[in-house]
């Protein structure tokens, strides 16, 4: 089954839409935006320019295989 993503503009529409749901007796979960982090393209083109040039002047780091998989979560 697919899944449908809905963003209110404002605590009213949530309400609304959350009560609207339980009455229709569909399953529905409530995401925080703290945890998901969304840029707009202006900010992730920034990042990734930033990236890049840390990348050329060499201010990297390199990870021994332990520590990158468990910053991975493997």
């Amino acid at each position: 089954m697919e899944s449908i993503i809905i963003y209110p503009k404002n605590a009213k529409q949530k309400t609304l839409l959350k009560s609207l749901l339980e009455e229709m007796k569909i399953q529905f979960e409530i995401a925080s935006t703290k945890d998901d982090i969304s840029l707009n393209e202006k900010e992730y083109y920034a990042k990734l320019d930033k990236s890049i040039s840390q990348a050329e002047a060499g201010k990297t780091k390199c990870l021994p295989k332990d520590k990158q998989k468990e910053f991975l979560g493997i």
